[in-house]
């Protein structure tokens, strides 16, 4: 065999070995895809105290790279979104991403208050929190909006109709644990 002959071979060979080694390390990576098991992942929890809030006081915080709003409602928002229902695009939440459990007027797991993602839905921006009275010279019952576009939600965040937004605020998965809220269940 030649000098370039035997380079030849060489390369071939170590080309096949890389293909092999690449096929082998995707297969591996697929395999575990599909045979891991849930119950033992890692989840990041975070609890969040209820009782600390007062009625119409909001709290945020940062759970698993995203911004989560805790509101705490008051009877005048209550009120406020039971005026104002009929003129939601997505009243009952159908279109929404929530926890089966949140699929009530309320959006929540306990009443009088109300957990989700802190980004508005249709560019991600944050939310701004409208007190009722602040929200009645616009004309409009209070709630949420985002920053950049203005998309306007109820304080259940469902999302008003005529807002470039077309969903409701997603409700991040949670369990209650007597005054605290645990997020990531």
């Amino acid at each position: 065999m030649t000098q370039s002959g035997s380079t030849r071979l060489y390369y071939r060979v170590a080309l096949k070995l890389m293909a092999l080694a690449l096929v082998l390390f995707i297969l591996q990576a697929m395999v575990r895809a599909f045979f891991s098991n849930p119950e033992t992942d890692i989840r990041l929890a975070l609890g969040v105290d209820l009782s600390a809030l007062a009625p119409g006081e909001m709290q945020r915080v940062d759970w698993a790279g995203r911004e989560v709003v805790v509101l705490r409602r008051s009877p005048a928002m209550d009120a406020a979104d039971a005026a104002h229902a009929d003129r939601l695009y997505d009243p009952d939440s159908r279109l929404s991403n929530q926890p089966r459990a949140a699929r009530n007027p309320g959006r929540s797991l306990v009443p009088g208050y109300f957990i989700a993602y802190g980004q508005g839905t249709d560019l991600s921006c944050p939310l701004d929190l409208v007190s009722p009275e602040a929200a009645a010279e616009a004309g409009w019952g209070g709630g949420f909006t985002d920053r950049c576009r203005g998309s306007r939600y109820d304080y259940a965040g469902r999302v008003y109709d005529g807002q470039p937004a077309r969903r409701n605020l997603e409700v991040p998965a949670y369990r209650v644990e007597g005054s605290r809220v645990i997020l990531g269940d």
